[in-house]
């Protein structure tokens, strides 16, 4: 029983949050919406989370930070594991499954994630592996994207109050409490990264990234190459 939050401030993100809640094959779930700026349609949004199994949406002022974003969405989850998604990258539909996996055979494990990452650049219809020297064991961060955690963690650390950096920043605190990351393996989520280059918080460019990426492959279909069953 997993509970998706999600943080946007953006309102084309919509289709995309959405179908990779719905693409998850877990069949205990939720997902948190918060909307986290001023001029963004909450009604618009709410008739589309009214379609859909146990999905909720709250709108904040844009003003907060998304570290306090991803505090107000936590508090209202209804599950003992949150799984953070983010609004522009791509979860298969095992992400989650493959996660509580990962919960039940590493019982020691307080936070899930991954380190090696797929990159999907869609400027030029690349993938690439992003590998690091942890798969399949405990570290001491994984990638941003990928934060699966057990709630009760929370009573003693929370998201920082700041717009940049706050997973990292998160996992550092839960790291210094003794709290415990484990690294799974690479498949089932991909970080797309836009055609557009100040779509990102990461001011790194495609050419940087490509240059630490492995097993490059040119392709419009991705997905199959990064799934992978339980």
């Amino acid at each position: 029983m997993i509970s998706v939050i999600t943080c946007t401030n953006r309102n084309d993100s919509m289709k995309t949050v959405f179908d990779n809640y719905l693409r998850q094959t877990m069949k205990d779930k939720e997902l948190i919406v918060i909307l986290n700026h001023d001029k963004i349609d909450l009604n618009a949004w709410e008739e589309q989370a009214k379609k859909l199994p146990r999905v909720s949406v709250f709108q904040v002022p844009g003003r907060l930070s998304v570290g306090e974003c991803k505090n107000i969405a936590a508090e209202k989850t209804a599950y003992s594991h949150i799984a953070k998604f983010d609004d522009d990258d791509y979860y298969a539909p095992l992400y989650l499954e493959a996660a509580w996996s990962a919960f039940e055979k590493q019982r020691e494990a307080d936070i899930v994630g991954k380190s090696s990452v797929y990159f999907y650049f869609q400027k030029s219809n690349c993938i690439g592996l992003f590998p690091s020297l942890y798969e399949n064991e405990f570290a001491k961060q994984v990638v941003d994207s990928t934060l699966v955690f057990k709630k009760e963690l929370l009573k003693d650390v929370s998201f920082p109050k700041i717009k940049v950096g706050s997973d990292k920043k998160f996992q550092r605190d839960c790291h210094a409490k003794g709290f415990r990351i484990f690294s799974t393996d690479r498949y089932n989520h991909a970080v797309i990264r836009s055609r557009n280059p100040n779509h990102h918080t990461w001011k790194i460019s495609d050419e940087q990234l490509l240059k630490g990426c492995i097993n490059l492959v040119y392709t419009e279909d991705y997905k199959p190459l990064v799934t992978s069953q339980v």
